[in-house]
């Protein structure tokens, strides 16, 4: 007894193999993709840089409300240097 696989069978049995790997692929991706950068995001905003950036925030807001607009736009550019040396999160 022989298995006779014709051309036209071995294309769609071919193909059908390569369509279900492609979208396997692809929802992997659409998982695995946005947790990994997730994650990363969440490691760069624990980094020096970005505590520095909120603690600098606090700061500069502080220092709005105790009406030295000068200081507070000094530590107010501070944190913003900060939060582009560490690509953190904006809350600013």
């Amino acid at each position: 007894m022989k298995i006779r696989i014709t051309i036209p069978k071995l294309k769609t049995i071919v193909i059908t193999f390569i369509s279900i790997a492609i979208v396997g692929s692809l929802s992997g991706a659409a998982y695995f993709v946005p947790k990994y950068l997730k994650e990363q995001q969440q490691t760069r905003d624990a980094s020096r840089d970005c505590v520095h950036y909120r603690d600098f925030l606090l700061a500069s807001d502080a220092w709005e409300q105790e009406g030295d607009t000068d200081q507070a736009q000094g530590v107010y550019a501070l944190a913003i240097h900060h939060f582009k040396k560490g690509q953190c999160t904006q809350i600013h």
